[in-house]
């Protein structure tokens, strides 16, 4: 098949977890035989970091980057207010010339909603990889807790967060329930916060990650729990650190984020020598290397996560598990067991947690079947195809 995906960033030239997905998602689809483009905007991404030119292997995708007259202001409008004219103009180019069977979309808000309406005769499919169809701040995390009642005028600004302001008209609701063949969601969560509001279908998939390389250098520490990721509230990494102060259990913390100067004065003040701030790791084969000697990976987050790649990729290195109830973090855990679950309101119980996990003493080989069987790229494309992902039109 001929398939377009489009992603307001896309690797070397971005900035999250799922604009990784994307291209380990657009790669295997080149070594299955397909013929895979990417549209990406390099203006959103000099808009979010100081642009550089990196070093470019695309491994046989065909990556289209858009930059305007207007350069930065452009993602901006089509943040706030629609697809620019640039935007708006290098994809409806692309669609008309190449005729693609498919086209994916991906987290695209900096792209603007416009693209989603079809100009042409293909499947047009969206992976909610966060919550921007239903939540203009994208995360359903207001005031400290899980929205479950929209007061979006209020919280968005409250936030800090510029109000995107096409989602308060009709045309926003209209051109995703008449325009989407398919909303793929990567967590069960997703797919009943997203059938709430929503007419079109939406099959949950779960994401997948690659095979972990075979061999991976083993860190210098040793019998370590190990949290990897964004050093934000809404991750609960406060609540975590608190959690391990003055037990004889070692944290290791690999990750960047508004909230590491405050982490490193905490860990210094109050002599918390148990816990060890890494930073962020030099790359990924280094994490993978973290998480495979780690007892086991902790996502305490307060927010209601979709499905972390990070658990996903501790799975593909036999390393178990153990989070908050939120958002689809209990689709992966209970596929090991459902006690290593904890509620995000009582960490308390997460030591609890820690000690049943140690009496549970889960098989390596096991956690990976798990990882083989459902996160894989291979049940993956089994569930694509299921949906009818694949079907031409």
């Amino acid at each position: 098949m001929k398939i377009l995906m489009t992603s307001t960033f896309y690797p070397p030239y971005h900035i999250g977890g799922a604009d990784t997905l994307v291209k380990y998602f657009a790669e295997q689809l080149v070594k299955e035989g397909h013929e895979v483009h990417v549209l990406f905007s390099l203006d959103a991404f000099k808009y979010k970091r100081p642009y550089q030119k990196k070093k470019e292997n695309y491994n046989g995708v065909i990556v289209h980057a858009i930059e305007s007259t207007l350069g930065i202001a452009e993602p901006i409008l089509n943040y706030s207010l629609y697809t620019q004219q640039a935007t708006m103009k290098a994809f409806k180019n692309l669609v008309l010339k190449e005729k693609f069977d498919l086209v994916h979309h991906h987290n695209i808000s900096l792209l603007g909603y416009n693209i989603l309406k079809k100009i042409g005769e293909y499947k047009n499919v969206y992976t909610a990889h966060d919550y921007w169809l239903v939540c203009p701040k994208f995360d359903l995390y207001k005031f400290g807790n899980i929205c479950e009642k929209r007061t979006c005028l209020t919280c968005v600004p409250l936030h800090g967060k510029p109000y995107p302001i096409y989602q308060l008209f009709p045309d926003f609701k209209s051109t995703i329930n008449n325009n989407l063949d398919l909303i793929i969601a990567p967590s069960d969560y997703m797919t009943g916060r997203l059938k709430r509001e929503l007419k079109l279908p939406v099959k949950t998939i779960w994401n997948f990650v690659a095979e972990p390389p075979k061999k991976l250098i083993r860190p210098d520490e040793r019998n370590y729990f190990l949290f990897v990721g964004q050093l934000e509230k809404h991750k609960g990494i406060v609540q975590l650190v608190d959690a391990f102060k003055g037990q004889n259990q070692r944290l290791i913390i690999l990750g960047k984020g508004s909230l590491e100067q405050t982490l490193k004065r905490k860990l210094t003040e109050e002599g918390m020598s148990n816990v060890v701030y890494k930073g962020w790791a030099s790359s990924p084969s280094e994490v993978l290397g973290y998480m495979k000697y780690a007892k086991a990976l902790i996502l305490p987050s307060l927010w209601a996560e979709n499905n972390p790649i990070v658990a996903l990729e501790a799975y593909s290195v036999g390393t178990p598990v153990i989070g908050t109830m939120n958002g689809g973090i209990p689709d992966i855990i209970k596929l090991l067991d459902e006690k290593l679950l904890f509620d995000s309101k009582d960490f308390s119980e997460l030591m609890q947690r820690i000690e049943f996990l140690e009496r549970l003493k889960p098989n390596k080989n096991r956690i990976i079947k798990i990882f083989r069987d459902n996160f894989s790229f291979k049940a993956h494309k089994k569930k694509l195809k299921e949906a009818g992902y694949f079907d031409r039109v």
